[in-house]
């Protein structure tokens, strides 16, 4: 097997390992997005909003001519900038969750793929995979985890490296 192609299918296993811890850090994300989503929901069905300072009542102690021609109160107009722009956050974290499900849903396609090919291997084969991709552990560290001596595991490795390209 050339050496390109080796180093290439490792990749593809230290990727394999980032991937599925990818998968929980978007799983996270989508349901911290889903909560916020029922936040700000919740925000707008309550009309639960915070007017600023500057917006102040009428004060009917003083005759006062509106010269304006607006028909809206400073407090409508406050009121309706504050739910715009929930409006426009909650329209963004819905466009979020669902960019963040079509990626968890393309790395979960991934990961399945080379999970299939994992199926075949021994348990000692997925042991030595998940020890040296998953954990990053030297061929030394594997060696004093297992009962093997580092020869074994580098040809065990070797076998498996090949096995994999040979799936994919």
């Amino acid at each position: 097997m050339e050496d390109i192609q080796y180093r290439r299918t490792e990749g593809i296993l230290y990727r394999h390992f980032k991937k599925i811890k990818r998968i929980e850090r978007l799983k996270y994300d989508i349901e911290n997005t889903k909560q916020t989503i029922h936040k700000i929901q919740q925000d707008l069905r309550n009309v639960n909003v915070e007017l600023s300072d500057c917006v102040k009542a009428i004060d009917y102690s003083q005759d006062r001519v509106q010269s304006s021609i607006v028909t809206s109160s400073a407090v409508e107009r406050e009121l309706e900038r504050i739910t715009d722009k929930l409006l426009n956050e909650l329209k963004y974290k819905i466009q979020r969750k669902y960019k963040l499900k079509a990626r968890l849903r393309k790395i979960e396609e991934d990961v399945k793929r080379i999970e299939k090919i994992f199926v075949d291997l021994t348990e000692e084969e997925k042991l030595i995979v998940e020890l040296k991709y998953g954990e990053k552990k030297t061929i030394r560290q594997i060696e004093r985890i297992l009962p093997y001596a580092k020869t074994t595991i580098h040809r065990k490795k070797r076998e498996i490296i090949e096995y994999i390209v040979s799936q994919l």
